[in-house]
């Protein structure tokens, strides 16, 4: 495997700085997307490129106001972009977790989401919902690789049920830098995809 450069180190702490996070948010983060791997170098340049995308795609939020924080922040975040890929929910931006971390728990910013109950029933619910509104089948075991093979067999299956031709690739031999990269393809073909849905009465 490649190790990381040190124009990837470079690139995820000043993707981090831009978004405020420190550095035990920033190691948190890490370990969403990588596996449980909290520290920059001991990421492969493959999961580097995995942690940058994240950063970069949660740079689309509302700004410093509306942005998540708290010690449960990068679970939440990996989530709803998770519901976004599926095309669950139209809004990928931060505002909208809260809005739904609200709903979840009472709480009007998940900054303040720092217990583990409420982080729990957070957590739980969007999963819920992700399994009753796009088929995610979610591992008992296995950390992140896992879950991120689980949401992007969920949105293989929805686009197949929408007509849209699916890599034959099978999901097990893909690196996790590849994952990310399918999840990110997948969840723009999929919103192309509903667009052309007829909507209901």
């Amino acid at each position: 495997m490649i190790a990381i450069s040190s124009g990837q180190i470079g690139a995820i702490h000043a993707a981090s700085k831009r978004l405020g996070l420190n550095e035990a948010e920033r190691r948190d983060m890490i370990a969403a997307v990588a596996g449980g791997k909290r520290s920059c170098r001991e990421l492969t340049a493959g999961e580097a490129v995995s942690v940058i995308n994240r950063l970069n795609d949660l740079q689309g939020g509302a700004g410093a106001a509306g942005r998540a924080d708290g010690p449960y922040r990068a679970k939440l975040q990996v989530l709803w972009l998770s519901a976004w890929n599926l095309g669950v929910v139209e809004d990928k931006r931060d505002t909208a977790l809260h809005a739904f971390v609200r709903r979840q728990t009472g709480l009007d910013h998940s900054r303040f989401l720092h217990d583990a109950a409420d982080a729990s029933r957070a957590v739980d619910a969007i999963k819920a919902w992700l399994a009753r509104a796009a088929d995610v089948h979610w591992p008992s075991k296995g950390g992140a690789r896992a879950s991120k093979i689980a949401v992007l067999a969920a949105q293989q299956r929805r686009l197949a049920a929408l007509g849209v031709d699916v890599p034959a690739r099978s999901i097990g031999e893909l690196s996790d830098a590849e994952i990310d990269a399918a999840i990110r393809t997948g969840g723009a073909a999929l919103r192309r995809a509903l667009k052309r849905v007829p909507k209901e009465d």
